[in-house]
């Protein structure tokens, strides 16, 4: 069951949208900004109040994390706070992101963990690269770090999402908290082919089509895990194109948003149709309106909005 989570309050960073950019080529276009349109302020901050209405109606402690400390300040995909920290075993990391839009999220990340009492454990430096989409915790013991590049495939290491330096830098400080655990590296380079942990609804529980994972990855997973896969049916489904010649598209499953606790997600409103489904085979399905912070008006999910900090440990017997 999640316990705490952390989330980011929209700011004054959105109104920076439209002028130059502090980094080159300083453009002052949406692309530049990497928005889809200049959503206003007022709108954002309503839905971040949904969100945290939402997760405290589910008595869930939210942190607010401290804000874009820049003058001016420019960070508007700090709202998407579970790339920035990622948890070890007996606590966070902060890792380091490739996009110039995100450098600098590191400060008040840390400052906030810090006033919070939770520990930092490590921080991922030098040339190595990780976000926390790249991360994904299967159970306690089981740890998959995605090597890939968000938008297109590329041979620059500088430009990674994550990287072999992240993910060895990541897998250590984890190795050394907690030996046991078993960290893999998701095989292959270019788009991110099924990422599990983006679509989770119970232990070792997946909604997602098998076929899409990598064959290596998905017999790992079975033979470790006794993993279940749930194949969402075509109508609940979007098909996306991947720039990978291995997998030209894939067939996007409905999303799960963030697990609250077993058989019980928190989504955005919007897909009527999926929230339907996911009821018929016993998912509880809390919806909310946080239309500005996600896809396709801004560029992440409400999984990218939603930093865990505490969740109770995996029983035993389950």
């Amino acid at each position: 069951k999640l316990r705490c989570i952390l989330l980011h309050k929209p700011g004054e960073e959105f109104n920076q949208i439209g002028r130059p950019t502090p980094w080159e080529p300083h453009g002052t276009s949406l692309a530049h900004w990497r928005m889809a349109e200049k959503i206003p302020l007022d709108e954002l901050v309503e839905d971040h109040h949904n969100l945290v209405d939402a997760y405290k109606a589910e008595g869930i402690e939210v942190v607010i994390r401290k804000p874009d400390p820049n003058d001016p300040p420019y960070q508007v995909k700090s709202i998407y706070t579970d790339d920035v920290c990622h948890p070890a075993a007996y606590g966070q990391v902060i890792l380091r992101m490739y996009d110039n839009i995100r450098k600098g999220e590191e400060l008040p990340t840390y400052q906030t963990l810090a006033e919070e009492g939770c520990p930092v454990v490590g921080m991922i430096m030098n040339h190595g690269m990780a976000e926390g989409g790249s991360i994904g915790w299967l159970d306690e013991k089981h740890l998959i770090i995605g090597v890939h590049f968000p938008r297109t495939n590329t041979q620059d290491p500088e430009v990674w999402r994550a990287n072999e330096s992240g993910h060895i830098q990541f897998a250590n400080i984890v190795k050394l908290q907690d030996p046991e655990v078993d960290v893999r590296i998701q095989p292959g380079y270019g788009s991110r082919i099924g990422a599990s942990h983006y679509s989770l609804v119970d232990r070792h529980t997946s909604v997602q089509d098998p076929q899409m994972l990598d064959p290596y990855l998905r017999k790992w997973m079975k033979k470790e895990m006794n993993w279940e896969f749930i194949n969402p049916p075509d109508e609940v489904c979007v098909k996306v194109q991947t720039h990978d010649p291995r997998i030209p598209y894939i067939k996007r499953p409905p999303n799960t948003g963030v697990v609250l606790e077993p058989r019980k997600i928190i989504v955005n409103e919007g897909n009527p149709k999926a929230t339907k489904w996911f009821e018929s085979i016993g998912i509880e399905v809390i919806e909310v309106d946080v239309g500005t912070l996600v896809r396709p008006r801004n560029s992440g999910s409400i999984h990218c909005t939603a930093g865990s900090l505490i969740r109770d440990p995996e029983p035993k017997s389950y």
